[in-house]
């Protein structure tokens, strides 16, 4: 029993002696939502015990949405517009907190966290997911993170002449090994990168950010500039990624262009064509391993024999060389709740080190907690776990603003427009940078330098 259990107790035995009468406690209930999955179902449902066996009375409903990541956020802001059914506890996304926290549907976490003898295990990097990026407070705490990177297959890139053993300096070392791929293989996918709108914030993410990271000047000089705190048009690093798309998709390195509109094509490349053999490279993230363990969705034996891993590079090689974006998920809470110090409790049983375990091996995700990542059980389990965490060092994270939703949609468009849309880079990126600054207005955005 923890100390708010026994603080509880306590206070309700004085008051029944006090007048002579059994004191009874009023039962409370808490509202949890959250995305479905194996792992955060897994982790909800041992917090859910642990608490309220440490809370005799109070009781937790989990509530598991089963849907894409898009219409979760469109759920749960729709649950936060009203008292009567706005959730005391959320699953939230570390790049809707920005815009939620500003909306009111978050309550800010700094003053509980402090007093919480735990937090220090936390990453400081991790804890950025969790803060809003206009006033810096923590509404979410970090439950895992991630970075990404170049999955390739070692066979198929022997067979294609590249080398099983491969590491790109540059983004043109991508295309030539793309290439060799298309000549030397047929009937195999050179790469996957998610270009369209069905590809949703993977798109966004794992398709261009991980390019204009890595152009001179970084997100700063093609997207958001934190010192100035103003959107970023006319960007030379932003049309050379589109160009970089283009010509991927134009020399047909990338899948078809139904692959590419299937919005369940994320689970068909990992569960079904990558175990297949039959995409060579795909640009993806740490916790992709997940689904090929036993008790996977998608259980693939060989996965760790046959595939191979490579640091995504910059576009010349300058800078540090590589980059990456991380992002992840966080748990937070409504301040519509009524009792915000039991739902704080709860938080921190999700959290803690047992549930924090469960979630980074479950979810192939990077611990988020210092003592979860020197355990010897994640680090035996995750077999990626040192290569993905050294990406840490050279990640970025998204400009979480409150318009980031509609800034990423934009960009989404941008990117189909020049892949399977057929539109030059110019035109495509001249009408993003006249969308993003009919969206954000024009004293908030700059033209780039």
């Amino acid at each position: 029993m923890n100390l708010r259990a026994q603080l509880k107790l306590s206070t309700l035995l004085a008051a029944g002696f006090a007048c002579g009468l059994p004191a009874l406690a009023q039962a409370e209930e808490l509202s949890v939502v959250y995305r479905e999955s194996p792992y955060v179902s897994a982790v909800m449902e041992a917090a859910k015990a642990e608490f309220e066996a440490e809370h005799p009375g109070d009781t937790i409903e989990l509530n598991a949405i089963s849907s894409s990541a898009r219409d979760y956020y469109t759920k749960v802001s729709l649950m936060n517009q009203s008292a009567s059914t706005a959730p005391d506890i959320i699953y939230e996304d570390g790049f809707q907190i920005t815009a939620d926290a500003a909306a009111g549907y978050l309550e800010p976490l700094d003053e509980r966290l402090s007093g919480w003898d735990e937090w220090d295990q936390f990453s400081q990097i991790a804890v950025q997911n969790g803060k809003s990026f206009v006033d810096g407070k923590v509404y979410g705490i970090p439950l895992g993170t991630d970075t990404q990177a170049i999955w390739y297959n070692k066979d198929l890139l022997e067979k294609a002449g590249v080398g099983a053993d491969w590491q790109p300096k540059t983004w043109q070392d991508i295309l030539d090994a793309a290439a060799k791929v298309k000549e030397n293989l047929p009937g195999v996918d050179p790469i996957n990168i998610y270009v369209t709108k069905a590809g949703n914030e993977a798109s966004t993410m794992r398709g261009l950010m991980n390019l204009i990271s890595g152009t001179p000047g970084g997100l700063s000089a093609t997207l958001f500039d934190p010192e100035t705190q103003k959107w970023v048009v006319g960007s030379k690093g932003f049309r050379d990624a589109l160009a970089f798309l283009k010509t991927a998709y134009d020399n047909g390195y990338l899948v078809s262009d139904t692959d590419l509109q299937d919005s369940s094509f994320q689970n068909v490349l990992v569960e079904q064509r990558v175990p297949e053999g039959k995409v060579a490279m795909f640009i993806d993230g740490n916790w992709i391993w997940a689904r090929w363990i036993e008790g996977g969705t998608a259980p693939w034996a060989a996965w760790n024999e046959t595939l191979g891993m490579a640091k995504i590079p910059t576009q010349n090689g300058q800078g540090n060389g590589f980059t990456s974006m991380s992002g992840g998920w966080t748990i937070a809470m409504s301040p519509k709740t009524e009792d915000k110090n039991l739902a704080f409790d709860f938080m921190t049983t999700v959290a803690n080190f047992e549930n924090s375990l469960t979630y980074a091996i479950r979810a192939g995700s990077i611990g988020v907690r210092k003592d979860v990542i020197a355990d010897e059980t994640y680090l035996e389990t995750n077999p990626t776990a040192g290569f993905f965490s050294s990406l840490v060092e050279v990640t970025n994270f998204r400009p979480a603003l409150e318009i980031y939703p509609q800034v990423s949609s934009l960009i989404q468009e941008t990117m189909e427009a020049v892949t399977v849309g057929g539109d030059s880079v110019e035109d495509a990126a001249g009408r993003f940078d006249r969308q993003l600054t009919r969206l954000a207005g024009s004293s908030n955005v700059e033209k780039a330098n």
